[in-house]
C-alpha cells in the first residue's frame, strides 16, 4: 500500500522533511496531501490536491470563524479526521509527517492497524482503517452532524467540561476540550468500541520512546536500541521544538540525520 500524510502550510519543517525522506528511502510510494504547494518537499514525495479529500471549507466544522482559525490545536484536530478520510478513499496507510520509517509498512489491507503508545492509548501517528470500517462510519456521522463534540468522548469531556464552559460563559469548540479527541483518545475509545484495541501492534513498532522518554534520541548513552527491537518499524519524533533537536554524535537522532543524508 502507499503512504499517505498531511501537511497544512507552505513549508516542512526540517524534522519532518528528513521523515519524509525516510519514507522514500524504503522504496514505498509516499503521498503527501496539501491546500498549498509546499516549496521544500523532498524528492520522491508525490504532492496531492488535499481538495480532493476534503473540501478546505471542511475546517468549520471545527472552527466556523475559518479561514481565521483561532487556534493551532484545530489544524492538528483536522489532520486527524483528514487521515480518515483518506482511508475512506482508499488512498493507502497513514503515516505522520514526523515519522522515521525504518523499513517498509504494509499492514494486512483487510483488518485495521493500530499500534499502542501505553497500556490504555493506541497512537494516531502510523494507522489503517479498511474503508468500509465502522470507525470511519463513526467520523462520518460527526462530519454531517450539526453538534460541536464528537459523542465518543467520556463523561469529562463529553459532558462536565462542556457544563462548565456553558455556565461560565464560554464557547464549546473541538479546540477548547482537547487536541486528541480526534486521535490518540478519539481513536482509543472507538477501537475498543469496535473490537480492534487489544489486537493493537506493540508499542515498540512505532512508539519506542514517548513522551519524555522521546529525549532519550539524543542521549548518545542510548545509541541506536530501538533498532534491536525485532517489532521496530519506524519512531515518531514527539518532540520537535528547536531547542530539543540537538545533534550528539552517536545519539539515534544523529544516525536518523545520516541515514538521510540530512546531517547538516
Amino acid at each position: 500500500m502507499d503512504i499517505c500524510t498531511f501537511w497544512y502550510g507552505t513549508r516542512l519543517r526540517p524534522v519532518d522533511h528528513m521523515c519524509l525522506t525516510s519514507m522514500v528511502k524504503t522504496g514505498q510510494k509516499v503521498k503527501l496531501f496539501s491546500y498549498q504547494p509546499v516549496e521544500n518537499l523532498p524528492e520522491g514525495v508525490e504532492q496531492h490536491d488535499a481538495a480532493t479529500i476534503l473540501p478546505i471549507e471542511s475546517f468549520r466544522r471545527l472552527d466556523p470563524a475559518f479561514p481565521d482559525l483561532k487556534e493551532y490545536v484545530t489544524i492538528v484536530q483536522f489532520s486527524d479526521i483528514f487521515r480518515i478520510n483518506l482511508m475512506k478513499q482508499g488512498q493507502g496507510v497513514w503515516l505522520d509527517t514526523d515519522v522515521y520509517l525504518h523499513k517498509q509498512f504494509h499492514p494486512d489491507a483487510s483488518k485495521p492497524y493500530l499500534a499502542r503508545e501505553n497500556k490504555e492509548r493506541v497512537g494516531v501517528s502510523a494507522l489503517y482503517f479498511p474503508p468500509d470500517h465502522p470507525v470511519i462510519a463513526e467520523f462520518d456521522a460527526y462530519m454531517a452532524g450539526d453538534y460541536p463534540l464528537p459523542k465518543w468522548l467520556g463523561l469529562r469531556r463529553r459532558i462536565l467540561r462542556p457544563l462548565w464552559y456553558r455556565l461560565t460563559g464560554k464557547e464549546v469548540t473541538p479546540a477548547a476540550i482537547g487536541i486528541t479527541i480526534f486521535g490518540n483518545d478519539g481513536i482509543s475509545r472507538l477501537a475498543k468500541k469496535y473490537g480492534c484495541f487489544d489486537n493493537a501492534a506493540p508499542k515498540e513498532s512505532f512508539y519506542y520512546w514517548t513522551g519524555r522518554e522521546c529525549l532519550n534520541m539524543f542521549n548518545p548513552q542510548y545509541g541506536l536500541e530501538p533498532l534491536d527491537h525485532p517489532e521496530f518499524i519506524g519512531f515518531h519524533v514527539h518532540r520537535k521544538s528547536p531547542e530539543e533537536l540537538v545533534v550528539r554524535e552517536g545519539s539515534f537522532y544523529e544516525w536518523m540525520l545520516k541515514q538521510t543524508g540530512e546531517l547538516r
